[in-house]
C-alpha cells in the first residue's frame, strides 16, 4: 500500500540543511564519546523512548502480525537495533514473548530501573501480567525477570542465538544505519537464527536524517562511508529499497514491502543522486517502507 508523504515528514530543526550537516560534522569531531552527547540530550538513540505510543501497541501489533500468518503466538523474538526500547523487555514478557534477544551495535539501553518500571506499569494498564521486578536491582536483574539478553556487537554476536530458533525478528528504522558491507552478513545471521515458520517486520527510512529529503545521496560514498559522517551521527546506507529487497533475496528470504510512504516526485538535490551510489530510480520517490520478511 502506498501512502503520500505527510508534509514536513522528519524535516528536523527549522535551519538550513548545510548549516545542520556542518554542526554535526564539527560536533563529531570533537574527541567526546557517544556516551556524553547523548548524557546532554544530544545523539540520544530513541528519544521518545517511554511515549505511551511506543511501549505496548507497536509489540502487540507485531505479535498480532504474526498471529495471522503462522497461527499461533511467536515465542522467541529478536529485535535489532533497538536503542533505549530494550526497555521495553517487561512488555514483551508479559506478551508471552521469550526468550527476548536485542542486538545492538552499541550498549545504549537505559541502566536506571525507572524506564523498565514504567513499561511494566504500561503493561499492567494494559490488561497485562509483566514479570514482578520489585526485588531488581540492576538492569541485567530486569532482564533475567524478563527472560531477555542484550548482544552488543555486529552479526558475529548472534553467534549466541540458536540456529532456527527466533519466531519474530524485528526492527524500527535500523537497518537503513547498518553500513554497507555489513548488511549482507546481518541478513545472513539473521536468516540463520529465524526459523522455518518464522517472520521478519523491518521498518526501513530512506530519507536523509536532518532534512526528510535525499540530500544525503548527493555525496559520494566514499565520503559517506567515512569517518567523519560515521562520528557525527550522521550515517545511513544511501541503499534503496529494491537494493534492500534484493540483499534479503540474496540472504535466502523472500521480501515484500507491505506499506510504503512515497513523494510525488523525487526529492533529490541538484543533480540528483551520486552515480556510485547505484540506486534504481523508482527508489527515489520512496521515504519510507515497512517490509515482511520470510524464510524462502
Amino acid at each position: 500500500m502506498d501512502v503520500p508523504v505527510p508534509v514536513g515528514y522528519a524535516a528536523g530543526a527549522p535551519a538550513p540543511w548545510w548549516l545542520k550537516f556542518g554542526v554535526k560534522l564539527v560536533l563529531g569531531a570533537l574527541p567526546v564519546p557517544p556516551g556524553a552527547w547523548r548524557a546532554i540530550g544530544l545523539r540520544r538513540h530513541s528519544f521518545d523512548a517511554l511515549d505511551p505510543a511506543r511501549l505496548v501497541e507497536p509489540l502487540s501489533w507485531r505479535a498480532g502480525r504474526f498471529q495471522a500468518v503462522a497461527g499461533r503466538a511467536p515465542r522467541s523474538v529478536l529485535e535489532v537495533g533497538p536503542g533505549a526500547m530494550v526497555l521495553r523487555a517487561p512488555i514483551a514478557a508479559a506478551l508471552g514473548f521469550g526468550p527476548v534477544w536485542y542486538l545492538d551495535v552499541e550498549d545504549a539501553a537505559p541502566r536506571d530501573l525507572a524506564p523498565y518500571r514504567a513499561a511494566a506499569e504500561a503493561a499492567r494498564q494494559a490488561g497485562l501480567v509483566p514479570p514482578d521486578l520489585s526485588a531488581c536491582t540492576s538492569r541485567e536483574d530486569v532482564l533475567a525477570a524478563c527472560n531477555a539478553r542484550l548482544l552488543v556487537g555486529g552479526p558475529e554476536a548472534l553467534a549466541a542465538v540458536p540456529a532456527g530458533s527466533v519466531d519474530l525478528v524485528f526492527s524500527e528504522v535500523a537497518l537503513e544505519h547498518v553500513r554497507r558491507e555489513a548488511l549482507a552478513p546481518l541478513l545472513a545471521a539473521l536468516r540463520r537464527v529465524t526459523a522455518p515458520g518464522g517472520l521478519g517486520l523491518h521498518a526501513v527510512d530512506f530519507h536523509d536524517h536532518l532534512g526528510g529529503r535525499l540530500r544525503h545521496l548527493t555525496f559520494r560514498p566514499e565520503f559517506w562511508d567515512g569517518r567523519a559522517v560515521a562520528r557525527a551521527g550522521l550515517y545511513c546506507n544511501q541503499l534503496g529499497l529494491s537494493q534492500f529487497l534484493a540483499a534479503f533475496a540474496a540472504a535466502g528470504f523472500r521480501a515484500r514491502a507491505s506499506h510504503r510512504l512515497v513523494w510525488p516526485l523525487p526529492l533529490l538535490p541538484p543533480g540528483g543522486a551520486h552515480p556510485d551510489i547505484g540506486r534504481a530510480p523508482e527508489d527515489d520517490r520512496i521515504c519510507h517502507a515497512a517490509l515482511e520478511v520470510r524464510p524462502a
